[in-house]
């Protein structure tokens, strides 16, 4: 993994895109873990599975690995691997290598990701001085040197047995800035502009990532990091926190998110702006605690007893990951409520080569906040007075006038319990109906303000595509291979889940000629969705729950089979 995102880098660097996947083994220690890296001389949004070029370190690497080389692939393993020629496609050329160093223990072992890089360099001809810049920003001197000296050796080692080969894509001086980033990291930039300070969570797979880079960047914005025994502790601090007028985020997985649903009733009912992350995975229960899936929509959605609203939205890329991150805070804060961004594994740690982020135009929006002038004006003051848009004035502790009641039981106006107050015995149905009514008042303003659909291609084709989360970009791919091939296709990207917004899908889909939903899930979750709100069903289903991600060409196989 190491040198993949160090090929990536030089190359991003240098003029060209890339686009990382990491996949890892569910253990403490061991196991097969791989980086796959695509190259391309312009923008990539999804990986694909056939390959180029091959660098292995283990026997098992390579037995997993034989069915994606493409003819005329390379293939460099170290000298102790053995390759059967038979299992190996046309004109694939095998270059055996002393890849890993037998030297001094396990430094060595890990400086072997720098002799495959040399290698690499000599049999594709990528530059080798591009490599050596990322490394040397890597590392401190006395390490890059030893780096170095193998990388060398191994580049020479290499070239002896290479033919004459030129990298295929354009490398040079490229002045536009560029980073390789994940999805997870772009979600933290984005906490961070939007003045997030206070995060707190459990670690799990794959929403980590979120905790950590906050915990390691967030100090320097002011931002407190704490890491709770679990998740029902780490969801009731982030409520406590927006309680407190305090911007707060957490991440997690499904599971993590599961002991966190009573927690997130208590912030709808009591009108606590809070973010929440569930970066998705394999399951049920801990089911591919290392793989993708786009299987927790429904529960997420559906998630805590009773009725209140919330707002989920589903992230594609990073672009949406930093800018739909910074917007969740404006809204939990103008809308008291709840915000859940869905993301998962792939996207979560998927590394792709993209401009800085622009923040032009980002304003941070705290909604009704009163200040104790508007206090002094309004007494007595009802935190949770009813008005026309669901939305009351909210103080925050330590304002003059501002006292009141953050209940988790159906309230009145003052947040006084419905039921164990006698002044309401009266009453309490009708104030059961008011504060329920008052939640939901929220919704047609939240959908008024929401970009929660997004077409993709031409208003009409002959089929339009519907997809959600990280399989966006494998189906914008798709859909550009599909008009180099004469074939008429759009792209409904449905970003907001809820509330669900039914009109603006109703009124893409009312001109659709024919619809393919992709979904990573067994059971078409958005396709329900879809049906439940609007009555429309979805002509067909690629639906991919085999723990890993689509693919350009996988989709534009089905377009064709759908199309014909």
């Amino acid at each position: 993994m190491s040198a993949g995102s160090t090929l990536a880098k030089a190359a991003g660097r240098n003029g060209l895109w890339a686009f990382v996947v990491n996949e890892y083994p569910s253990l403490i220690k061991g196991g097969l873990n791989t980086c796959l890296v695509r190259l391309a001389a312009s923008p990539l949004q999804a990986h694909e599975e056939s390959l180029d070029f091959f660098a292995g370190l283990s026997q098992e690497g390579l037995e997993q690995n034989y069915s994606r080389l493409k003819p005329g692939a390379a293939l460099l393993v170290d000298t102790a691997i053995k390759v059967e020629s038979s299992r190996l496609p046309s004109d694939v050329r095998v270059y055996l290598l002393p890849l890993i160093q037998k030297g001094s223990g396990d430094v060595a072992k890990i400086m072997s990701n720098s002799a495959m890089l040399g290698a690499f360099c000599a049999i594709s001809g990528f530059p080798l001085e591009l490599v050596e810049t990322v490394l040397a920003g890597e590392f401190k001197p006395e390490v890059f040197a030893k780096n170095r000296e193998l990388l060398r050796a191994a580049f020479e080692l290499a070239a002896e047995q290479a033919v004459v080969a030129s990298f295929p894509l354009p490398v040079g001086a490229n002045p536009a800035q560029k980073m390789l980033i994940n999805g997870n990291d772009a979600i933290s930039m984005g906490a961070i502009q939007a003045g997030c300070k206070f995060a707190a969570g459990y670690p799990m797979t794959p929403g980590s990532s979120v905790l950590t880079y906050l915990a390691d960047h967030g100090p320097q914005f002011g931002l407190v990091f704490k890491q709770a025994e679990d998740e029902i502790a780490a969801m009731n601090m982030l409520i406590g926190a927006g309680y407190a007028g305090v911007r707060a985020i957490g991440s997690t997985s499904g599971g993590g998110f599961a002991l966190m649903v009573e927690a997130l009733g208590f912030a709808g009912l009591a009108e606590v702006p809070v973010v929440m992350v569930n970066a998705q995975r394999g399951g049920p229960s801990t089911g591919q605690p290392t793989r993708t899936a786009q299987a927790d929509l429904a529960f997420v959605i559906n998630s805590s007893q009773g009725e209140f609203p919330r707002i989920v939205l589903a992230v594609g890329d990073v672009e949406e990951c930093f800018v739909e991150t910074f917007r969740a805070f404006n809204l939990a804060e103008k809308y008291q409520i709840p915000v859940i961004i869905l993301t998962d594994k792939y996207l979560a740690d998927s590394s792709v080569t993209h401009p800085f982020f622009n923040t032009n135009g980002l304003t941070i929006e705290r909604g009704k906040l009163a200040d104790e002038t508007w206090l002094a004006a309004n007494r007595p003051y009802k935190r949770y007075e009813f008005t026309d848009d669901g939305v009351s004035v909210r103080a925050v502790p330590g304002m003059a006038g501002g006292r009141h009641i953050a209940t988790s039981y159906t309230h009145g106006e003052d947040g006084f319990y419905s039921s164990g107050n006698r002044e309401y015995a009266a009453t309490e149905p009708e104030i059961t109906v008011k504060a329920l009514d008052k939640l939901f008042a929220k919704e047609p303003h939240i959908l008024a303000e929401l970009p929660a659909v997004k077409l993709h291609g031409p208003e009409t084709a002959d089929l339009t595509l519907v997809a959600w989360g990280s399989t966006k970009g494998a189906a914008l791919e798709a859909m550009e291979l599909a008009k180099a091939a004469g074939l008429s296709v759009n792209l409904l990207q449905v970003l907001y889940m809820s509330p669900f917004p039914a009109a603006a899908v109703e009124a893409v889909l009312g001109k659709a000629k024919h619809t393919l939903l992709l979904e990573g899930n067994k059971t078409a979750q958005l396709g329900a969705l879809i049906r439940m709100h609007t009555g429309i069903y979805i002509d067909d289903n690629y639906l991919k729950y085999d723990s890993r991600a689509f693919t350009p060409s996988l989709i534009l196989e089905k377009i064709k089979e759908v199309l014909a």
